[in-house]
């Protein structure tokens, strides 16, 4: 297959703008604006014609002339594939650049002004800089549905922790990301076009209206059955929730609560800690993640002070996280015999990243 089938689907995409144009408006972006377009090339180039989609943010950058790019681009069949888009534009003028495994596309287009995008240009060359062909893109808004694809939903209709939270409860959890919300990311997006594909609708990882009503109404279809009770207080800088039909069983002791199955044997502990020090904190992450006898199946991901970690022992599925701050260490650890995998294991990833914690922590 060749190198432009494959353009997007091999590694990110990134974007630097830096390109200076005469007699256009300085910095038309003063506030956020949003870019969606429809990207289309003129002519051939490796054999095909590309058209793309890109879903992204102008945002003010430094100076009186310079904007930056934050969103999405999405390839159109025949090609597929998808991933984030970046970078800076001077006025209206902008350069985009995307590297792959097996070479690296170049495109210059008047997108960062407020009126109706230009034309624009691409090169394709390979990983070693050689040129393998060049196309004249056109550039149109994108106002109404996608043929083929769907309609978009509205720009900020739904945030980062909305749509991880969607995903999750409709069986393709997010990767472990930020604990306070913020505008969707690749993290999500990626989730999004796995999601897509599972039910036989083009990856695109866009964010589709019709997407997202089947997420919502699929996720609060799945809490209901779960019994999902919300935990934690917003005012004490962590909220969490857990499934109340399957863990009936709750008791608390001082800052710790407990929840289990009817038969004790699954297991939700959620409790505020006194803080630990970052040496302490280091120390935890070493213990959970050291090889010890009996365990098995170990992924763990460490950011900062937010620690996510998964693992089996002797017969148990274990799935923890833990926030530090300087008011607590908000702590929830989930386990389960693994015999009963088909009927906890979804919230392995659910339970965990339902707690989202804030800087200031408060006892529970």
């Amino acid at each position: 297959m060749s190198i432009i089938r494959n353009w997007l689907s091999v590694a990110s995409v990134a974007t630097i703008l830096a390109a200076g144009q005469s007699g256009g408006a300085a910095a038309e972006s003063a506030s956020p604006r949003t870019l969606r377009v429809v990207g289309e090339a003129l002519t051939p180039i490796m054999g095909v014609q590309p058209r793309f989609v890109i879903d992204a943010q102008v945002l003010p950058g430094e100076g009186a002339f310079r904007s930056e790019v934050e969103g999405w681009f999405s390839a159109l069949a025949p090609i597929r594939g998808a991933d984030e888009i970046r970078g800076a534009c001077v006025e209206i003028r902008c350069a985009l650049y995307a590297n792959f495994d097996q070479g690296k596309i170049e495109i210059s287009a008047d997108l960062a002004g407020s009126g109706a995008p230009g034309g624009g240009r691409m090169v394709l060359t390979d990983g070693e800089g050689k040129t393998l062909g060049e196309t004249t893109l056109r550039f149109t808004s994108l106002t109404g549905p996608i043929p083929g694809v769907g309609e978009l939903a509205a720009p900020g209709v739904v945030g980062a922790i909305e749509l991880a939270d969607l995903l999750m409860w409709n069986g393709a959890p997010a990767a472990f990301g930020s604990t306070e919300d913020g505008p969707v990311s690749w993290l999500q997006r990626q989730a999004l076009a796995d999601w897509q594909s599972d039910q036989g609708r083009p990856a695109t990882g866009l964010i589709l209206k019709e997407d997202l009503a089947v997420l919502r109404a699929g996720a609060q279809a799945a809490k209901a059955r779960a019994g999902w009770t919300a935990l934690g207080d917003p005012a004490r800088g962590w909220t969490a929730g857990y499934p109340a039909t399957l863990l009936p069983r709750a008791e608390r002791n001082g800052q710790v609560q407990r929840f289990a199955s009817a038969d004790g044997a699954s297991v939700l502990e959620i409790a505020v800690d006194p803080s630990l020090s970052d040496t302490a904190f280091n120390a935890l992450v070493e213990q959970l993640s050291a090889e010890r006898p009996g365990v098995s199946n170990r992924n763990y991901t460490r950011v900062n002070s937010d620690m996510e970690i998964t693992y089996e022992e002797n017969g148990r599925e274990i799935s923890a996280a833990y926030h530090n701050r300087e008011g607590g260490l908000v702590r929830l650890e989930f386990s389960y015999p693994s015999a009963r995998a088909a009927e906890m294991s979804s919230f392995k990833a659910i339970l965990p990243r339902s707690l989202l914690v804030s800087d200031e922590i408060a006892p529970l």
